[in-house]
C-alpha cells in the first residue's frame, strides 16, 4: 500500500510518500505528483523518507514526471530524503542525474527556494468564438509585463492556434496560463477533453486545417500534451535571449 500528503503552504510544494513502491502503485504516486503541479508552484519537492521500494524500476516514475514538469510549466523537481540504499538505487537508475537528490527535506527546501519565483499570467476563459481574440490580448499583456515584448508577436500566433483549438473541439471553459522563467516563456490552455491534438497537412483539394499545429511548431522552441485531472493541457515555449 502507498499513501501520500500534499503541502501546498510554501512556493514549494512538497509531496511526500509513504508505503511500499512498486509498478502498481506508480498510479498513485503519478495522481500525486500531478495535483502537486496543478496548483503551478515555484519547484515540487517528493520526500521519500518514508517509501519503501519493491521494485526499483517503479522509480523511473520520479524522472518521468520531473521531464513532463520542465515541459509544461517549467516546474523543477527535486528529491528529498533518500537514504543509502534509495540513493544508490537512484544513481543506478540514472535518476539522479535527471532530478538533483537532497539527503534531508530541510535542504532541499532551501535550494528550492532560492530560486526565482516565475512571473504567471492566469486567466479563466469561455471556449467561445471570441476566446482567441481575450487569450491573444492575455499573452501581449504577459510578454509586456514580464519585460520580453519582443515575443509577444510570436506567442499571440501561437496562443491563436491553441485556444483555436479548444474553441473548434472541446467548448466548455479553458485555462490559459502564461508562465515567465529564466529562460522560457511556457504557453500552456488546459481544457476539458483527454483527445489530443493532432498535426497534419493541409487538405490537397481545399488547402484547408493543418496549418495552425505546423506553424507551432515552426515558432516554438517546443511543444506538446499532458494528461491532467478533467483534461489535458496543450502547451507552447518559447525561448528568451536575454542581451550581454
Amino acid at each position: 500500500m502507498l499513501t501520500w500528503t500534499l503541502d501546498t503552504s510554501d512556493p514549494v510544494a512538497v509531496v511526500s510518500l509513504s508505503g511500499h513502491l512498486t509498478v502498481s502503485t506508480t498510479v498513485e504516486v503519478r495522481s500525486a505528483l500531478h495535483k502537486a503541479l496543478a496548483v503551478h508552484p515555484t519547484a515540487v519537492l517528493v520526500d521519500v523518507g518514508a517509501l519503501r521500494v519493491g521494485e526499483d524500476i517503479a522509480l523511473t516514475v520520479l524522472s518521468s514526471f520531473a521531464r513532463t514538469a520542465a515541459e509544461w510549466p517549467g516546474c523543477p523537481v527535486a528529491i528529498a530524503a533518500a537514504g543509502q540504499e534509495l540513493g544508490n538505487d537512484l544513481d543506478r537508475l540514472g535518476i539522479s542525474r535527471a532530478v538533483p537528490v537532497y539527503t534531508d527535506r530541510a535542504e532541499a527546501l532551501a535550494a528550492l527556494c532560492g530560486l526565482r519565483a516565475p512571473r504567471r499570467f492566469r486567466s479563466m476563459i469561455a471556449a467561445v468564438p471570441s476566446a482567441t481574440a481575450i487569450a491573444r490580448d492575455v499573452v501581449r499583456r504577459a510578454c509586456t509585463g514580464a519585460g520580453v515584448p519582443e515575443l509577444a508577436d510570436d506567442a499571440e500566433l501561437i496562443v491563436t492556434e491553441l485556444a483555436g483549438n479548444a474553441v473548434r473541439h472541446v467548448g466548455g471553459t479553458m485555462e490559459l496560463l502564461v508562465t515567465v522563467r529564466d529562460r522560457y516563456l511556457h504557453i500552456a490552455v488546459r481544457d476539458e477533453s483527454r483527445v489530443k491534438p493532432r498535426r497534419s497537412l493541409p487538405d490537397q483539394d481545399t488547402g484547408e486545417g493543418g496549418r495552425g499545429l505546423l506553424l507551432v511548431d515552426a515558432i516554438a522552441s517546443g511543444w506538446g500534451t499532458s494528461e491532467v485531472t478533467g483534461g489535458k493541457v496543450v502547451w507552447a515555449t518559447l525561448r528568451i535571449k536575454r542581451g550581454g
